[in-house]
């Protein structure tokens, strides 16, 4: 039997990894009344990616880049070299589980009524566990 990787445990990796390397908090859901710039880590979707000696999931996260609103555009390009800066390095998780490969996948642009801001999407190849043979 394997074990699973917490969701909680998972986000908590990408925001310590985030918070170290940018120096801004990364959020796992959109706080209230908090001026950027800062950044919000979601996990959009899991899926297996079995092979035959491993136990593998991807997960697939978008991480919101949100700046101050009266901050300079420019501002919202050097939050993004900075996460992409960040996650040049592997994401930390509990014993039992590696991210054997992380990925930039693209870029989104969100826009709502109110206004508009950046996603990187990211896709991390976990491992947790292998599998014997008989």
């Amino acid at each position: 039997m394997y074990e699973q990787l917490g969701f909680m445990d998972f986000i908590a990796g990408i925001q310590k990894k985030i918070q170290e390397k940018t120096g801004l908090l990364c959020y796992d859901t959109v706080p209230e009344n908090i001026p950027g710039p800062y950044y919000i880590a979601n996990i959009m979707d899991k899926r297996p990616a079995h092979s035959k000696t491993m136990y593998i999931d991807i997960l697939t996260v978008w991480i919101h880049v949100i700046v101050d609103p009266s901050a300079p555009h420019s501002s919202v390009y050097e939050q993004l070299q900075g996460l992409e800066e960040a996650l040049t390095e592997d994401i930390e998780l509990p014993d039992g589980f590696e991210v054997i490969v992380q990925t930039n996948v693209g870029m989104e642009r969100i826009k709502t009524e109110e206004k508009e801001h950046m996603a990187l999407v990211y896709e991390f190849m976990v491992c947790h566990g292998l599998k014997c043979c008989n």
